[in-house]
């Protein structure tokens, strides 16, 4: 678009012969229309890097601490943190009661090396040979809130509901500024909440 504009300001200055040409390309058509565009070329670009350097220019980020992951975590119920997420272990016997709309149910395993081989008994011990078939929904259901949770498990018989977390989310909920970012310190390999502001 710059070039289009840039092109049109050219040609028209060159068809009301405000410029005039040298005899030796008077007679050359295209080597006008060249020059035209070379010079639409050169202008748009220098607009456009203009801009730029003011862009960079015109903001600042001041930095206004660490990444609260634990706080966000607790306020939406979970009970820790892993990595750059929050997570929560499973009662498996909650996530029978939830599975098969009862309660006091309990889990045993029938491989002690398989978190995936849970049975759900009864609140009377009765053996009803069915397990958990899907501990994500239970995990979405426990936490409506965060559309991403989902389940883990992991030997012996550790299920979690966890969800990733974007540290800028935790920046601009922590600070209440839209303008919070969250960045990771090069030296020490930790996020740090920033505010861009414009100078």
């Amino acid at each position: 678009m710059i070039v289009g504009i840039a092109a049109g300001v050219v040609t028209i200055l060159v068809d009301g012969r405000r410029v005039p040409w040298p005899d030796w390309l008077s007679g050359s058509k295209w080597w006008k229309a060249v020059l035209v565009f070379v010079a639409a070329g050169s202008i748009s670009t220098g607009i456009m890097l203009s801009a730029y350097l003011i862009a960079q220019q015109t903001s600042e980020a001041k930095e206004l601490g660490g990444v609260d992951l634990s706080g966000y975590c607790t306020s939406y119920e979970f009970k820790g943190t892993q990595g750059m997420g929050c997570q929560s272990p499973i009662d498996l016997g909650a996530a029978c009661d939830k599975r098969w709309d009862r309660e006091g149910d309990t889990m045993r395993f029938t491989d002690p090396k398989d978190p995936d081989s849970g049975v759900c008994f009864t609140a009377s011990g009765r053996n009803t040979k069915k397990g958990v078939d899907n501990l994500p929904e239970y995990c979405r259901a426990k936490y409506p809130l965060n559309d991403k949770v989902t389940a883990r498990s992991s030997p012996p018989h550790k299920s979690v509901c966890r969800t990733p977390v974007d540290p800028t989310l935790v920046c601009s909920w922590h600070y209440q500024s839209r303008d919070a970012v969250a960045r990771k310190d090069d030296a020490d390999e930790q996020w740090k909440c920033y505010e861009q502001k414009r100078l």
